[in-house]
């Protein structure tokens, strides 16, 4: 006689709070949920809460059976402002505020997940270090587009060649960068 399969994990999404994170972390979750059968909780921070309500009315966070959204107090300040950028420093500052509703979430408001294995995927430090302190598997999901990973990629072959870092101020005059030929 086989053994039961075990549960599948339950996928607990929280991206950077800006779109490029969150629409490819979403896209991964939609698909391991409709192609692979795995419950998922999506948890934006309030702030993005109100942005995405706003954007697409009430609709936008309906979910689906298995697929469900959350969302973390941040303590950021409402905006009825549809600003294109986010403020990258006060999103940066709200992370910590974040850290314990986060864990509070995942620790006792999904108690139907809590008998299977429960499973983060976040780009943020501070929630992928909250996961590991109570225990739970983690799983860094990186969302840089292929240019951002290539150039990242080819920083460790500058500075070993020394080019970079620059040796001082003087070579952003001297033209030391227009000379210099990167091969």
């Amino acid at each position: 006689m086989a053994a039961p399969a075990a549960p599948k994990p339950h996928l607990v999404f929280f991206p950077f709070p800006t779109q490029g994170h969150i629409t490819p972390a979403f896209q991964l979750a939609r698909l391991l949920h409709l192609c692979h059968g795995f419950d998922v909780t999506f948890v934006h921070t309030e702030h993005n809460r109100r942005r995405l309500l706003r954007a697409r009315g009430p609709g936008a966070l309906a979910g689906a059976p298995g697929f469900l959204f959350a969302a973390v107090p941040d303590g950021l300040p409402p905006s009825d402002e549809d600003a294109s950028r986010d403020d990258a420093a006060a999103l940066l500052l709200s992370l910590p505020t974040v850290v314990p509703q986060f864990k509070d979430l995942v620790l006792s408001e999904l108690p139907a997940a809590s008998c299977r294995r429960l499973l983060v995927v976040s780009d943020v430090d501070p929630i992928l270090r909250a996961a590991q302190e109570i225990g739970l598997p983690r799983v860094t999901f990186w969302t840089s587009s292929a240019s951002s990973f290539m150039a990242m990629e080819q920083i460790r072959h500058l500075v070993a060649k020394g080019l970079v870092p620059l040796k001082d101020a003087e070579q952003l005059r001297n033209g030391y960068l227009d000379s210099t030929v990167i091969d």
